[in-house]
């Protein structure tokens, strides 16, 4: 009789050992499943980060070509009958010899002035880029009135040129090309026909606006 506490006693600490030994494991398996999921999304923020990096112009931070001209496609896609939007291009007058006569370096600075510029003067609802060198591209949405553009660039070419002199650097004016875009169009054609117009904008390479 003297050996059944014993055997209870022995039983029971099987029993606790066991739920240990699986509270134990539980809280293992609980840990493994937070780890994963943190490493997942670790692994999702460098995916974002990754692809943002790709849709972004290095010197300028605005939207690389590639990505502006994906945005500008699902923006004509997603375009109702009778909407439409303005494409401009843009590229800077006498560029070339503020990296001749500065340097490089200001020249760079003069790029990031002049995007900075743009960026303050769209709406949120508008898309602006830097392609490549001193040529720019926004999109002005909701509108068919090539005077809006007009007056955007107009703007644009304002402060550049105030806030250029405060900071006592050289400053370029912009020449912009403008065509309506509406449903149905392609990039393509509408970034053929903007450049057809920049082209007479460019004539007087003095901050000149054309429109198709």
């Amino acid at each position: 009789m003297w050996l059944v506490p014993l055997l209870l006693t022995e039983l029971l600490l099987i029993y606790v050992m066991g739920r240990v030994s699986k509270g134990i494991k539980n809280r293992e398996l609980r840990d493994a499943y937070v780890e994963l999921g943190q490493t997942q999304r670790r692994l999702e923020i460098a995916l974002s980060a990754a692809q943002k990096a790709a849709a972004v112009d290095d010197l300028t931070g605005m939207m690389n070509f590639k990505s502006f001209r994906k945005e500008i496609s699902m923006a004509l896609e997603d375009m109702e009958e009778g909407e439409s939007g303005i494409l401009v291009m843009i590229d800077g007058d006498h560029f070339k010899s503020i990296n001749d006569n500065y340097g490089h370096s200001v020249g760079d600075e003069v790029i990031k002035l002049t995007a900075q510029m743009i960026i303050g003067r769209i709406r949120t609802v508008d898309l602006a880029s830097r392609l490549h060198g001193d040529e720019f591209a926004i999109f002005v949405a909701n509108t068919s009135d090539h005077s809006v553009a007009k007056r955007i660039m107009e703007d644009i070419n304002n402060t550049l040129g105030k806030e250029a002199k405060r900071r006592n650097m050289p400053s370029i004016t912009l020449s912009a090309g403008a065509v309506i875009a509406k449903h149905g169009d392609t990039y393509i054609s509408l970034a053929k026909a903007a450049d057809e117009a920049l082209y007479k904008a460019k004539v007087t390479h003095n901050g000149g606006f054309a429109y198709q």
